[in-house]
């Protein structure tokens, strides 16, 4: 018979009700959305300039179905008690964590495989391979990655045998046949470093390769930039290892470490793959400026053309005898009316009145376009 848990002290009492469960679920949902996006706009951009899907692209598809694979088993660990405190959580669902922790070791490394692998694939393809020492830096990666997916996947998946073992064990009526040979915090702590060594190796790469480039300096900095956000990924690889760390301690509050251990993780591969997907996505952001700046140019052109327009005709109209201007619209008024005068300009000089007597010199003058002259009344003739 088990020996009946200690008591609880008075810090454990009061932290009792904390849970990062709800964290845990808000990060992961985050990451499926941006991700899901991202991947979405790397095709976009490929279609948009009527290029044809590569490698690298199918790859970062295959990364997008592992990193929502592995946040949906995050988020199905919290009603289990991933993110209470050991002394919260329910004994009896321990082996369900265990289980799911299992299978999230193994989509882990397989994430992070496909990630690093879509990465060199479009180093291989965007930079020229004539560069000697670059053509066997990416392959001599290449290596690495499956070295480093190889080893660690196979460790992870046969650390028991059977495989079930590694939860089994924790059922209270588990079948405990079996061992378990492969020291599990030697594993953890050596495939996240091993991993992290590997994403610098990678995001740091191409930084030598874009500085010789001929660019402008705004557009060098910009394209270094944008592969430096790699940083951040290994910023949170070198979280989640602390916390890997943390978390083989003897005494270690296990269910609410592994909370950071899977947020932390989610972070990492949700922005590597962001990472291999932002130099893709670039273009389409230069394609949809430059429309943008060209609708507003031609909306702005629009509105000055009318302005322009609205102020000529202004000056254009009609003069009565008493010499006050009225605005003319169109030719078409100007047939209608009885009497036309000095159409025109309202400062314009007026031509002195013929002379010419008969019929043929009289009636109503009419024209079809606005004139800068002015034109002398003219009364309509009596019959004769």
């Amino acid at each position: 018979m088990s020996a009946a848990p200690p008591p609880l002290t008075l810090t454990q009492v009061a932290a009792i009700g904390e849970n990062k469960g709800p964290t845990l679920i808000a990060v992961s949902a985050l990451f499926i959305a941006i991700c899901t996006v991202t991947v979405a706009l790397r095709f976009a951009a490929r279609a948009s300039r009527s290029m044809k899907f590569d490698w690298d692209d199918w790859m970062s598809a295959v990364s997008l179905v592992l990193v929502i694979l592995y946040c949906v088993t995050c988020i199905i660990s919290v009603p289990y008690g991933v993110g209470k405190h050991t002394w919260a959580a329910d004994p009896t669902e321990v082996w369900r964590i265990m289980e799911i922790a299992y299978f999230n070791a193994l989509i882990y490394f397989t994430t992070h495989f496909f990630i690093k692998i879509s990465i060199l694939l479009f180093y291989k393809r965007i930079f020229t391979l004539n560069v000697k020492w670059f053509k066997w830096c990416v392959y001599a990666l290449g290596v690495y990655t499956v070295g480093w997916y190889i080893g660690c996947f196979f460790a992870a998946m046969l650390q028991c045998v059977p495989p079930s073992l590694f939860w089994e064990r924790f059922k209270p009526d588990g079948d405990m046949s079996g061992v378990c040979a492969v020291d599990n915090p030697a594993l953890v702590i050596s495939s996240s470093a091993l991993n992290t060594v590997g994403d610098v190796l990678i995001f740091a790469l191409p930084l030598f390769m874009l500085w010789q480039l001929q660019l402008k300096k705004s557009h060098k900095y910009a394209l270094i930039l944008v592969f430096a956000t790699g940083a951040f990924a290994v910023a949170a690889g070198c979280v989640r290892l602390d916390s890997s760390v943390q978390a083989i301690e003897l005494d270690a509050d296990t269910t609410w470490i592994t909370a950071d251990i899977y947020m932390w993780t989610a972070v990492e591969a949700g922005v590597g793959l962001i990472c291999a997907c932002l130099p893709v996505i670039g273009p389409l952001f230069g394609l949809v400026k430059d429309r943008v700046s060209s609708y507003i140019i031609s909306r702005s052109s629009k509105r000055g053309l009318r302005a322009s327009t609205s102020d000529e005709e202004s000056k254009i109209g009609y003069k009565s005898a008493s010499g006050r201007p009225s605005n003319v619209s169109s030719s078409r008024d100007s047939r209608s009316a009885p009497s036309v005068e000095n159409v025109g300009m309202a400062h314009s000089s007026p031509v002195p009145r013929p002379t010419q007597s008969g019929a043929g010199a009289r009636g109503i003058v009419r024209t079809d376009e606005y004139s800068c002259e002015s034109r002398p009344r003219v009364e309509p003739s009596s019959p004769v």
